[in-house]
């Protein structure tokens, strides 16, 4: 993480001595996120007593924003710190050890996430970078064997001549298969050698995940619960419940081992009351419901708690978000221009960044008409697995990232009318996302993209019908007026879901406008080599339904998804038709059209 010492506000609260001084000693400390075994510094602070009263302030951040500390109580050895993080607020809970006065590990959250967190003390006014703790050799070489498979089916993923992606494919293949056949054991051996480690959980961790495919016993399975809930235990209950809660999603989540979650679930949603978040009720329950279906059971007292507290968490979502009134377009300026503009997200429902950027999608679509813009979302699986991710969002995205290489960083990313969001905005700091908070800024920063779009003309006429009967739809656009008909310009397809109920672990519970597939030559696109072009395509939703049932099934035996959910209504659909010159990149037209029939 880049250190960046910045002008921190120094906020102090006065407290008793005896609730603070007296526990924890005076001078600085490492508040520190916490990895596994590793831990990465956000912010040094320092405690000073001072006639007889305690302060906190922030002495360096090492994160690009800003941070501020408040309200630091001790009580019974509980140590409580307000910490406010560009704008995000956070409580820190840590529990000091009587063996070790110089870390204090406990967990920070804001009520939706929460994560390890630790106070560590050290002497410097300057941050000091912990030394991570040297890895077993076990979990070196296992960790090598499953970043090899994984460069390899990356690089395959981007190779453009067929023979190279071909061999780059039998490679992580064979890379695959080798990871397969070692990786068990060695972790197995980090458990058996180094169990009171901290990578004795991340090796249970990860046999867990495997569990379909290395078929272990149930003895081996208790055990490795057990190291993963006695490595949490070090950092306090709301970390022990959150570990055991992730636990239980990972065994339920592996055929091979989900039956015998149900007692271990059980126990972890009886902790849960109904004075807890609804999120973190929510979580809890799905859990449950699976559990006990891999056990044969089926409870209609879980299923009707789970959809009340489904009912109540959309319902605050709604009240709240977006978190501002967006204005109506008042129209173009200029009563002759007609050009569609179009705007492309790039985003992913476990990012916490790109929460601002879907709000401020979410609001223009409250403030423009599909006849002035097009609003496109693509989900992607960063930083985590994304069940609305599919093969042609991911093309999507390299054929972005082959052309803007610079400036495709991940999500969010947006584009406009196939120009990336920096070359319409060059202040660095209005790219990314944000928090919530900053969700309104984002929005504003869109519409001084978009406003001066719709005021250009173009000739190209883009007209076409879309029918549904049953599962199949019937796809006809017409192109016209192609100035420069030729191979480098395309007719893309894209059907489109117009909302998505999918709770994402970033807060976000609807999303809109999103990919489900590219029909009519995929992500390549038809080329428009004549002045009119006609694309059509019959489609199959039936067919897509068994497409993305298998790509996810097949991505989740690598990496389980974080919610599980599938959400494949496909109820409320559009077609959105892009004329694109692959030269540039440029989308020179658009247009939205609505789905007939049921």
């Amino acid at each position: 993480m880049t250190r960046l010492l910045i002008a921190a506000s120094v906020i102090v609260f006065c407290i008793p001595v005896a609730s603070a001084a007296e526990a924890i000693p005076e001078g600085n400390w490492r508040f520190s996120q916490n990895f596994g075994a590793g831990e990465s510094p956000l912010a040094l602070v320092k405690v000073e007593k001072k006639d007889g009263e305690v302060s906190v302030s922030v002495v360096e951040a090492a994160i690009k924003a800003s941070v501020k500390v408040s309200d630091l109580k001790v009580i019974d050895k509980v140590v409580t710190l307000n910490v406010d993080i560009g704008g995000n607020k956070y409580v820190f809970e840590g529990f000091i050890d009587s063996k070790d006065a110089k870390v204090i590990r406990g967990s920070f959250g804001d009520g939706t996430r929460l994560f390890r967190g630790s106070l560590n003390a050290q002497e410097g006014e300057k941050i000091e970078q912990p030394a991570l703790p040297t890895a077993p050799d076990e979990m070196g070489q296992a960790q090598r064997l499953s970043m090899t498979a994984t460069q390899l089916r990356f690089k395959a993923q981007q190779a453009k001549d067929a023979n190279d992606k071909a061999e780059l494919q039998d490679k992580a293949k064979a890379a695959q298969n080798e990871a397969d056949e070692k990786v068990p054991g060695l972790y197995r051996d980090v458990i058996a050698k180094h169990s009171d480690s901290p990578f004795a959980a991340d090796a249970a961790n990860s046999l867990l995940r495997r569990a379909d495919k290395i078929k272990p016993k149930a003895e081996e399975v208790a055990t490795w619960v057990k190291i993963v809930q006695s490595d949490a235990a070090k950092y306090g209950p709301k970390i022990e419940r959150e570990s055991s809660l992730q636990v239980t999603e990972t065994i339920v989540g592996q055929k091979e081992i989900a039956a015998t979650a149900l007692p271990l679930v059980e126990k972890v949603v009886a902790g849960v009351k109904e004075s807890d978040p609804l999120a973190l009720q929510s979580r809890a329950l799905k859990v449950l419901i699976k559990a006990e279906k891999a056990a044969g059971k089926n409870n209609a007292a879980t299923e009707a708690r789970l959809t009340k507290v489904e009912t109540a968490l959309d319902s605050e979502y709604l009240k709240k978000v977006p978190p501002f009134k967006p204005a109506k377009f008042a129209g173009r300026k200029d009563k002759e221009a007609n050009r569609v503009a179009v705007m492309e997200l790039f985003t992913g429902a476990t990012c916490p960044p790109c929460v601002a950027a879907d709000v401020a999608f979410d609001a223009l679509m409250m403030t423009y008409q599909p006849k002035d813009l097009i609003l496109i979302q693509y989900h992607m699986h960063i930083p985590a697995p994304d069940t609305l991710t599919n093969p042609d969002t991911i093309a999507r995205s390299n054929y972005y990232t082959d052309k803007f290489k610079a400036e495709m960083r991940g999500v969010p990313s947006a584009l406009f009318n196939g120009k990336p969001f920096g070359q319409y905005d060059m202040d660095p700091m209005h790219g990314g996302g944000g928090p919530m908070t900053n969700a309104e800024n984002k929005f504003d920063q869109y519409r001084n993209v978009i406003d001066p779009l719709l005021e250009q003309k173009s000739d190209l006429k883009i007209t076409g019908t879309a029918k549904r009967t049953g599962e199949k739809i019937n796809i006809n656009v017409n192109v016209d007026r192609v100035a420069e008909p030729g191979d480098h310009l395309k007719c893309r397809l894209l059907l489109v879901e117009e909302k998505v109920h999918y709770a994402g672990s970033n807060g976000i519970r609807f999303h809109h406008q999103v990919v489900r597939a590219m029909p009519a030559g995929g992500s390549a696109g038809t080329a428009l080599a004549a002045k009119t072009t006609q694309v059509g395509t019959n489609f199959d939703l039936a067919d897509l339904r068994r497409g993305l049932t298998k790509y996810l099934d097949d991505f989740a035996a690598e990496r389980p998804f974080p919610n599980p959910d599938r959400p494949m209504e496909l109820s409320h659909l559009k077609v959105i038709a892009l004329v694109q010159n692959d030269t540039t990149g440029e989308i020179l037209n658009a247009a939205e059209i609505e789905v007939e029939g049921k």
